[in-house]
């Protein structure tokens, strides 16, 4: 039988027994990725950051190529572009949506000629982005939101101007005007994402719920475990495994399992490995399969941790996130205008 999406496909097999999940896997191994552009505007490039879950995404657009005109924060809802503004600085990118469309995400200014630069946690709020609020004792100058919660919650970080004292934070959306550092995280460490119900992720692999931490797996061979997204509980990331580099899968136990045929490539700044509330993931494919790991191309998907197929068009589609819906979001690049399309992805 063929399914009629892969996020119907991987939904369902959270339900299955282990047995049944391979099953799943070459069902959706059989999927068709079919691309479609996002409008932007008369923007020259966009991309797709975040997604509610539900079809619809939010990321970013440029309007033009003019010195001093930076990124605006955008949405699509129903394919629609909608561009969201800069929350009163020079520039705003979206870095997470929750399923009620609510964004969270960074608004960047600089002092030209001085060397100062600020950046501004933001949410949105009636449709309107609202800058988030730094601590009354003015040490800080720089925030920025990692994650949103179902909840309304932004996590993020605060910073002073020269990038030292990483702080781990939470703006809680029931008390506005309120920011409070997370209690019994890792020094010095910060959030790399964050669950639709607040449990957050760190770079080192600690897990964070309300105080109380817990460490990811690992397994022999593996080193500089990295995770990238949390989803219902499970996590995916990057390591090295046995002397290459890899894709890493974190299931509900915390239990870390190599993402087979998978690679990485840090250098380029192309998407990592996202994860839906199903277990699906999209990320590098190795160069066996048909990824290019100089470019930093070619993609794949994975059904909990069994290798379901490639994505799309391998030199062309770069997905960044994979909605509980079994969409994609992402962007393609065009190296001779430097310049990029939002694009979404449907399985059929």
């Amino acid at each position: 039988m063929k399914l009629r999406s892969l996020g119907c496909a991987l939904l369902a097999a959270g339900l299955l027994a282990s047995g049944q999940t391979a099953t799943a896997a070459t069902e959706a191994a059989a999927c068709t990725w079919k691309p479609t552009a996002l409008g932007s505007g008369t923007s020259v490039s966009a991309q797709v950051t975040a997604t509610d879950d539900k079809g619809n995404f939010a990321g970013w657009a440029l309007p033009n190529d003019n010195f001093g005109t930076l990124r605006r924060a955008a949405s699509w809802t129903g394919g629609t572009f909608k561009d969201l503004g800069t929350a009163g600085t020079d520039g705003a990118v979206v870095t997470a949506e929750n399923r009620s469309g609510a964004v969270a995400g960074t608004a960047s200014y600089a002092m030209f000629g001085s060397g100062l630069f600020f950046e501004k946690a933001f949410k949105s709020s009636g449709g309107t982005l609202v800058p988030l609020p730094f601590p009354a004792s003015g040490q800080y100058t720089r925030s920025a939101a990692v994650g949103i919660t179902d909840s309304g919650d932004v996590i993020g970080v605060l910073r002073k101007q020269d990038g030292s004292g990483l702080t781990p934070v939470r703006w809680p959306a029931a008390q506005p005007g309120v920011v409070t550092p997370l209690t019994g995280v890792p020094s010095g460490v910060g959030p790399a994402a964050v669950d639709a119900d607040g449990t957050v992720v760190f770079a080192n692999g600690d897990l964070w719920r309300d105080g109380t931490v817990t460490h990811l797996g690992t397994l022999p061979g593996l080193k500089y475990a990295s995770p990238d997204n949390i989803k219902n509980g499970r996590v995916v990331g990057y390591g090295v495994y046995n002397g290459k580099n890899v894709g890493v899968y974190w299931d509900q136990q915390h239990a870390a399992h190599v993402l087979p045929k998978s690679s990485y490539n840090l250098s380029n700044g192309n998407p990592g490995f996202s994860i839906n509330a199903g277990g699906v993931i999209t990320g590098r494919v190795d160069e066996a399969n048909g990824g290019n790991d100089l470019a930093g191309t070619g993609y794949g998907v994975w059904d909990q941790g069994t290798f379901a197929g490639t994505f799309g068009d391998l030199k062309a589609d770069l997905p960044v996130v994979i909605g509980d819906d079994g969409t994609a979001g992402g962007y393609r690049y065009d190296s001779a205008t430097r310049h990029s399309t939002a694009y979404v992805w449907r399985c059929s």
